[in-house]
């Protein structure tokens, strides 16, 4: 009776301390995103899983500012590229099925397709980002143009798929949202369906995903958030963009609880096999170690700490996400805004060092507080608190990614001359940022600055070769006789 005794007390004693390390981590996981909330970068909604079970969810902000709808769990939100790594779940069900042969080139689904390019790109290839197929960034000014604009299927394939491949098929990584939305369209030539329909048929609804689809901007969904804008003093609604050409890439919406809904699924191998999960998860070409559809390494959320990880961003107009799995403890953090730009990294490795029981720090963004000084003052007295700002280490912390995007907030204000100021700034603290001076470099240009803007599109070409913005501005730069 005695030994009964003890071990139904050791037995208590466990559960309750599991309890309150569970407690103790919710309310630290609270704090964390409360504060980004008050530092004005984070609208929308969390969760935080660990060996399978939710531990945090929450919401902040508002689904819609014009009628103070606030968000919540259930809100849903659109899901920019984190599409991507459900497109490839999707195709390897198709191949699961025998429908698909990673291994087979696009012309064996698309006759019609250019043939220089659709007899060397594999299935397999289009995943994995290893196609050498360019990104859109290739057309001039395809934002806010053509992405504005409604094509069909057909229509669309024909903008891009005669273009020049950026490297023999196989050979190296380069992102591709091309690529994504041909994986979209073969799924729809091998099975008669719409992509939206296959999504619903074989994941969707065999999950129970109920508050996940693919949107148009026709359609009314119900309890879906509105895209906002981070600006100077304020929000602005997100520009418009015609989802028929992000099908595939970027056109999906859910939740976060649907979200872990299909974390559960890939662990459990409830669509795919194991075979198929393995290979999707086998970290591809370095430094990126994309798979088929996620980026595959290990995620470091200290200098000294990293975990084995499966991860996807994704942004579109007005909204951002952010998706990580961790394996090996059967863990998730899932975070959807729509509000933009913010810290997809910083809020991801804060949130993963409460799972590991490290300290977190959180510091004031200097971007955040230029931002509002910005709204009536210029960019020379922004880069004077900056400057007094970053000796301050302990209390504040400089992204240059978010000091890139308050440039372009300038900029698309046609606030130029301050937008070169603030893009100088930061090309100067982050000389080996390759957009940092493709920003500034593009300011030169816009402001008739020819030979400086040739100087910097130079830099950006030493430091990514593969760049193809700046080689295109570069070449007409060069041909231009002012």
């Amino acid at each position: 009776m005695i030994l009964k005794k003890h071990t139904l007390f050791i037995f208590l004693f466990f559960m309750f301390a599991q309890k309150s390390e569970a407690q103790d981590k919710r309310a630290k996981l609270e704090e964390i995103m409360q504060s980004y909330y008050d530092f004005n970068m984070f609208d929308g909604s969390v969760l935080v899983a660990e060996n399978g079970k939710i531990i945090y969810k929450a919401a902040f902000g508002m689904a819609n500012h014009e009628w103070n709808i606030p968000n919540t769990t259930d809100t849903k939100f659109m899901l920019g590229s984190v599409s991507k790594p459900i497109t490839a779940i999707l195709m390897l069900i198709q191949v699961q099925k025998g429908l698909v042969d990673l291994d087979k080139h696009i012309i064996d689904y698309i006759p019609e397709y250019s043939y220089k390019n659709g007899s060397r790109i594999t299935i397999r290839q289009l995943l994995s980002h290893t196609s050498g197929m360019p990104n859109y960034d290739i057309i001039k000014d395809f934002f806010p143009n053509i992405s504005r604009q409604y094509f069909s299927r057909e229509e669309y394939v024909k903008l891009y798929m005669d273009s020049s491949l950026v490297f023999e098929p196989g050979t190296n990584y380069y992102y591709s949202s091309w690529g994504y939305f041909t994986l979209g369209y073969i799924m729809e030539r091998v099975t008669g369906k719409s992509y939206a329909q296959l999504m619903k048929e074989d994941i969707f609804d065999k999950l129970g995903m109920n508050d996940s689809g693919s949107y148009a901007h026709t359609q009314v969904v119900e309890h879906r958030a509105s895209g906002y804008d981070y600006s100077l003093g304020g929000y602005t609604s997100a520009d418009f963009r015609d989802q028929s050409n992000t099908m595939g890439t970027g056109d999906l919406y859910s939740t976060v609880e649907d979200l872990f809904k299909l974390h559960l699924a890939i662990t459990n191998y409830t669509l795919i096999n194991k075979e198929l999960t393995d290979g999707m998860f086998t970290p591809g070409i370095r430094p990126w170690r994309y798979g088929l559809g996620w980026f595959n390494q290990n995620f470091r959320y200290t200098p000294t700490d990293s975990v084995f990880s499966n991860y996807h961003l994704g942004t579109t107009e007005g909204f951002l996400s952010f998706l990580i799995r961790i394996p090996s403890t059967n863990s998730l953090i899932v975070f959807l805004c729509n509000s933009a730009p913010t810290h997809f990294f910083g809020i991801a490795t804060n949130l993963m060092k409460v799972l590991y029981d490290k300290p977190v720090t959180l510091k004031q963004p200097v971007h955040k507080i230029l931002e509002t000084l910005l709204a009536t003052s210029e960019g020379s007295a922004a880069v004077e608190q900056y400057n007094k700002m970053k000796m301050d280490t302990a209390h504040y912390y400089i992204d240059w990614l978010a000091m890139d995007q308050l440039g372009n907030e300038l900029y698309n204000l046609k606030r130029y001359e301050d937008a070169r100021i603030i893009f100088e700034n930061n090309a100067g603290e982050f000389p080996q940022r390759d957009l940092a001076l493709f920003d500034l470099a593009k300011t030169y240009e816009k402001l008739g600055r020819k030979a400086e803007a040739i100087v910097y599109y130079d830099k950006v070409l030493l430091l990514n070769p593969g760049y193809e913005e700046a080689k295109n501005r570069l070449k007409n730069l060069e041909s231009r006789k002012d």
